[in-house]
């Protein structure tokens, strides 16, 4: 079944996740600070999740395909939002 945007919005069994893509590319020496992004992006992320009314306290999930950082997370989240 899919669900509208607004939808979505007003349903209190819908919960958010974050995912940022590409997280090895995010940093200069991705070797020492994989899984880590810069200030700024952490702001800007929380910005737009505050401007698109997503609450404060949803996950942020860094990926990446190349090092398979963050893969495990994502599989936790789409179980558990499965089972709801």
């Amino acid at each position: 079944m899919r669900l509208a945007a607004q939808e979505l919005k007003t349903r209190k069994d819908v919960q958010y996740v974050v995912v940022l893509t590409k997280a090895d590319k995010n940093v200069k020496v991705a070797q020492t600070d994989e899984g880590r992004v810069s200030k700024k992006v952490m702001e800007d992320v929380r910005g737009a999740m505050q401007r698109a009314g997503v609450g404060r306290n949803v996950p942020v999930l860094l990926t990446s395909a190349e090092t398979k950082l963050g893969r495990d997370d994502v599989w936790r989240y789409l179980r558990a939002a499965a089972e709801l």
